[in-house]
């Protein structure tokens, strides 16, 4: 499931060609997104897109009337734009820099149908889900999409309030890291590497760390998911980007899947155990 970093990829290829789009229609494909009045966004132009928790949001507006629409991606969404262009010949250093930036062959979006498509100006925005787990919301209250958990990359998230959630909870820090309601948009690749960062073992309850390492992990944490970013995220099995495209943060991952291999710290082997039916990889030996 894409997480904080692929989501976050998403919403920031989106931002660099959606605003001004203006929505012509709005097609959904599938009843069980449970879209109502779809069609009240013609008329309307896109404004931002960016990333609230895990969900990309796009924020529309028409005169003094804003909507917002949140798309969760689940397992298998993609969200991508695909430009008007004639025929299917690749741009020339002619076409706009939008449509040679974002042009990718027609044929590249046949084993992923379409759940919902916004028609716009110049393009249109693709949302295909193969599993069908995504979902589309509309609302025009933005507020509505805000998520529980805290948001790690703000600079509110810092050692002090990461130190005063961890001290009500003795569960394991591993497990705890994966709770959308404590941290938003950490996964289990990012939970193993960020504990992996941070030395601090998966079996530690969350209420034991020291204040010290309460600030290793928050830095680590911010490290991580930024790195992930960097490189569009992970990839293993089914996320792409609003390109198309893999990501590549899965050739620096330091323990996840690494099961058998020496750490790159200290030489010891990489072990995998199951918790609640997660896999964990870690260094026993320099994560205490």
């Amino acid at each position: 499931m894409p997480e904080l970093p692929e989501v976050e990829t998403v919403a920031r290829q989106l931002q660099a060609v959606l605003p001004g789009e203006k929505v012509s229609r709005v097609l959904i494909k599938d009843a069980r997104l449970g879209v109502t009045r779809p069609n009240r966004l013609c008329g309307y132009s896109i404004r931002s897109v960016e990333r609230m928790g895990k969900q990309v949001v796009i924020s529309f507006d028409k005169g003094t009337a804003s909507l917002y629409a949140a798309i969760h991606l689940r397992m298998t969404g993609r969200l991508t734009w695909i430009p008007k262009l004639r025929g299917r010949r690749k741009p020339d250093a002619r076409a706009s820099d939008k449509a040679a930036f974002y042009y990718n062959d027609v044929d590249s979006y046949s084993n992923a149908p379409a759940r919902a498509s916004f028609f716009c100006s110049n393009g249109e925005l693709r949302f295909s889900d193969v599993r069908r787990f995504g979902t589309l919301e509309l609302s025009e209250d933005k507020s509505a999409f805000i998520p529980v958990g805290a948001e790690p990359l703000e600079r509110s998230f810092n050692k002090t309030r990461l130190w005063e959630m961890l001290q009500s909870s003795g569960q394991e820090i591993k497990l705890w890291l994966l709770r959308q309601d404590k941290i938003v948009g950490i996964g289990n690749i990012y939970a193993s590497e960020i504990l992996f960062r941070a030395g601090i073992s998966p079996k530690r309850a969350a209420n034991s760390l020291s204040s010290s390492e309460t600030e290793v992990l928050c830095r680590s944490i911010k490290a991580i998911l930024r790195s992930a970013i960097a490189r569009c995220g992970t990839t293993f099995s089914d996320f792409q980007d609003s390109k198309g495209e893999l990501g590549s943060y899965q050739t620096f991952l330091k323990v996840y899947k690494k099961e058998g291999e020496q750490c790159t710290r200290c030489g010891a082997g990489i072990i995998r155990e199951k918790s609640q039916g997660r896999s964990t990889f870690f260094c026993p030996a320099c994560q205490r």
